[in-house]
């Protein structure tokens, strides 16, 4: 997949700095704002604390969510402009490419497969780059940043949420191992239904002269029933990911003010507010740790059809045409 990076222009890799640079700015904020909810929750807690001071923490809070908007609304801006214009730059050199193409070109990829590269396969990497890019960027960032603030707050908070992770982690690979081939395979099956419904077309006169309707009409239902099972595969199998997300985000909250509970009950008079504060900001950044995970997740459900698109494209790109055009002199023309 990288190795298509290398047609990206340079406006476009300025516009990925950007687009990182907000990424950042944006967990920064999302980071920042149990902090002020910590505060919050010890003014409302405290004795004689001022509205007013309640006031301008929650006031802060507000700023910073908007200016986490702000940066989301900037990336998304700069990654959708760059999965645009990287797509439609590849389409034309794809399609410039295949007019250079002759005879033993043709038959090496046939035409339906060359559709399918430079309509489908581009869309893939679009999306990739879309939304994977992102991803690949602000997981890693976000679950190293959150696991160091939460680190020092509480052994057994910290452990729940290791054991939450690890969950996760493992229900993930265990869905990875069985979509991935179905993955693979989703682009060779979508060359096949468009050859034999190409097929189809091109020849319907002789379809008809022999009636061969039935015939042509079962081979593309067994080709579109090939594809439809392995979408419905690969859907059914990836609807478990949004429900089995909110069960461990679910059980690790409930994890954590249950070890809350028993931690503030053991404390001293003292100390209680201060745990209980301690709760409340690690609940949000354990919410964080696990929102990481899952957006790595995602990447590689996008990456393994995206990974197919760009070698596939790849090879399109780089095959030499064996017919090239020669060059006239003045000699020759004198000869």
């Amino acid at each position: 997949m990288f190795r298509i990076m290398r047609y990206l222009s340079k406006a476009e890799i300025g516009q990925m700095l950007i687009a990182l640079v907000s990424i950042v700015g944006q967990i920064w904020l999302d980071l920042t704002l149990p902090d002020y909810m910590s505060d919050i929750t010890t003014l409302v807690e405290t004795p004689g604390s001022e509205m007013h001071d309640i006031w301008i923490a929650g006031g802060k809070m507000l700023l910073i969510s908007l200016g986490s908007a702000a940066c989301a609304i900037i990336t998304g801006y700069f990654a959708a402009r760059i999965g645009a214009s990287f797509s439609q730059r590849l389409r034309s050199m794809e399609f410039r490419k295949v007019e250079s193409f002759g005879p033993a070109e043709m038959s090496r990829f046939s035409t339906a497969s060359l559709i399918t590269r430079s309509t489908n396969d581009i869309t893939q990497i679009q999306m990739f780059i879309t939304m994977g890019l992102m991803m690949i960027v602000k997981s890693p960032i976000m679950a190293v940043w959150a696991v160091c603030k939460i680190a020092g707050d509480g052994l057994e908070w910290t452990l729940a949420t290791g054991i939450a992770v690890v969950v996760l982690l493992v229900s993930i690979t265990i869905l990875m191992v069985l979509v991935m081939p179905k993955f693979k395979s989703m682009q060779r099956l979508t060359d096949n239904i468009n050859l034999v419904a190409r097929e189809n077309l091109t020849g319907l006169r002789v379809v008809r002269a022999y009636n061969a309707e039935d015939y042509q009409e079962a081979k593309f239902t067994k080709a579109n029933k090939e594809l439809t099972d392995t979408q419905l595969f690969t859907n059914r199998a990836m609807a478990f990911m949004m429900p089995l997300m909110n069960t461990i985000m679910n059980g690790l909250m409930l994890a954590v003010y249950w070890i809350g509970a028993y931690l503030i009950d053991a404390a001293d008079a003292a100390d209680k507010l201060t745990t209980f504060s301690n709760m409340v900001v690690f609940s949000s950044y354990s919410v964080q740790v696990i929102m990481s995970f899952l957006l790595m997740s995602m990447v590689f459900v996008l990456w393994p059809r995206a990974d197919v698109s760009a070698q596939r494209v790849l090879e399109v790109l780089d095959t030499e045409s064996l017919i090239t055009d020669g060059t006239r002199s003045d000699a020759g023309e004198a000869g």
